[in-house]
């Protein structure tokens, strides 16, 4: 089967979200309830992301953020159709933090309905978790997940090494090393589960064209 990688719009979307989503981690309540997640001195560096900082790391070709994507207890209600109201009780995320993960959502159901292998490449997720997403109207989606507190996550929390590796030569002035920085997280992401399943995806993320990083790297040098 021939792999079809993200589109340029899609690596905007990307982008954008990601920008979002550093910056929400960077200051405020909210945020600091997110780099509580994280571990070693992943936090503390994240608190002290300059804004040209995030723009470069916001380059990176994956989502920072994750929706829980492999935790198929938390998603199982995608295939209960009886459960609904009980979900919308959890703890409110605060207006821009629902409003980013309703967005990030929406991104990644319509591109799992477009082009599955290209919402698991940004996303880390499991086919099974884009058919999940698929199979449902983006109404019905929402509809479940609208107010979830424990929905937004920094993705790997508990991976120290990762972040370590994108807060640290991923936001290089270089923009070679920051890219090979990127491309390597993206990488551990993809190889995290062993299942031969995985190995068309892996093998397209060595050849994926990454052009919104491409195009962040021209305009943000010093």
């Amino acid at each position: 089967m021939e792999f079809r990688g993200p589109e340029t719009a899609d690596f905007c979307n990307v982008q954008a979200m990601n920008q979002a989503f550093l910056k929400r981690m960077r200051g405020s309540t909210s945020g600091r309830e997110l780099r509580q997640q994280m571990v070693g001195t992943a936090a503390p560096m994240i608190r002290g992301l300059t804004d040209l900082q995030i723009k470069r790391l916001s380059a990176t070709p994956f989502l920072l953020l994750s929706l829980r994507e492999r935790d198929e207890d938390y998603w199982s209600f995608l295939t209960n159709h009886d459960s609904n109201g009980d979900l919308l009780i959890a703890p409110d995320l605060g207006f821009e933090s629902s409003q980013l993960a309703a967005a990030s959502l929406a991104f990644l159901w319509q591109l799992a309905r477009r082009n599955p292998y290209a919402a698991r490449l940004v996303s880390g997720a499991t086919l099974n978790w884009c058919e999940q997403l698929a199979e449902c109207t983006l109404f019905q989606l929402l509809q479940r997940t609208v107010g979830r507190g424990d929905l937004l996550r920094p993705r790997r929390p508990d991976d120290a090494e990762f972040w370590h590796k994108l807060l640290g030569p991923g936001l290089s002035s270089e923009q070679e090393v920051r890219r090979a920085a990127q491309l390597s997280a993206l990488q551990s992401i993809l190889t995290e589960d062993p299942v031969t399943r995985y190995r068309a995806v892996r093998a397209a993320a060595c050849n994926a064209s990454v052009p919104s990083l491409r195009v962040a790297e021209k305009r943000d040098r010093p």
